[in-house]
């Protein structure tokens, strides 16, 4: 695709201020794919790739991570922006992890099979299992807050900062990028966090109001339409 053509695309999205102050997301995920139909249909698969490997928030507990392991090796592997991959790679990591402090936290022992994550990291973090932030608290500053979340119990805030630390990176690699491909990958990837921060605090606020309004109503609840008694 000409530089021109990504040049056009990227001036028709509109901008994306922040991401914890942003209520709704800019442009409908509707909008925003017809939007990007402009990109070749190489480019298209390139996106897709991308964002399979940078989001699992809709993964559970129970998924495959064998086949998941192989997924993304496979799609990395084919990856042909340097920035692209150096970004999958560090998402992976991030993702991995956060896997091994939640493992710890249960009092999991260190995986035995050599490869059981994703990324560059998980052999490291293998070694360093003792190590109450695996030895990584400088590559990944925000470990120390994610474990002091997770006593906690305390998700809305690991929630923001592992939202926030994904932002930063984004950041970070987006100003060496302006009017080309890896542009609109991060634009999209953007749009993705505010998608999901939106509807995760909406989730809250909403459970949130539930909670209030059966403190109010008390034994009256039982009483309204389609309650059961």
């Amino acid at each position: 695709m000409a530089e021109n053509a990504y040049y056009t695309l990227l001036t028709s999205l509109p901008h994306i201020d922040s991401l914890f102050d942003s209520k709704i997301t800019p442009i409908s995920r509707l909008q925003l794919d017809r939007r990007l139909s402009m990109l070749s249909r190489e480019d298209r698969d390139t996106l897709i790739k991308v964002e399979q490997l940078m989001h699992w928030s809709h993964l559970g507990e129970d998924v495959d991570e064998a086949a998941l392991i192989r997924l993304a090796a496979r799609l990395s592997a084919e990856l042909t922006s340097e920035t692209l991959k150096e970004l999958v790679d560090w998402r992976l990591d991030m993702r991995t992890v956060v896997a091994a402090l939640r493992r710890k936290m249960r009092g999991a022992q260190a995986p035995g099979d050599p490869q059981w994550s994703y990324g560059s990291r998980y052999a490291y973090i293998r070694r360093n299992w003792s190590n109450p932030t695996l030895g990584l608290q400088h590559a990944f500053p925000w470990i120390p807050t994610v474990i002091e979340c997770l006593n906690k119990q305390d998700y809305l805030t690991l929630e923001k900062t592992l939202l926030e630390a994904v932002w930063r990176k984004l950041d970070d690699v987006g100003r060496k990028h302006s009017f080309d491909f890896e542009a609109v990958i991060i634009y999209v990837l953007r749009w993705s966090l505010v998608a999901r921060w939106t509807a995760f605090d909406g989730e809250q606020a909403m459970e949130r109001f539930r909670e209030l309004t059966d403190q109010a109503l008390g034994e009256f609840v039982k009483q309204l339409p389609g309650t059961a008694a």
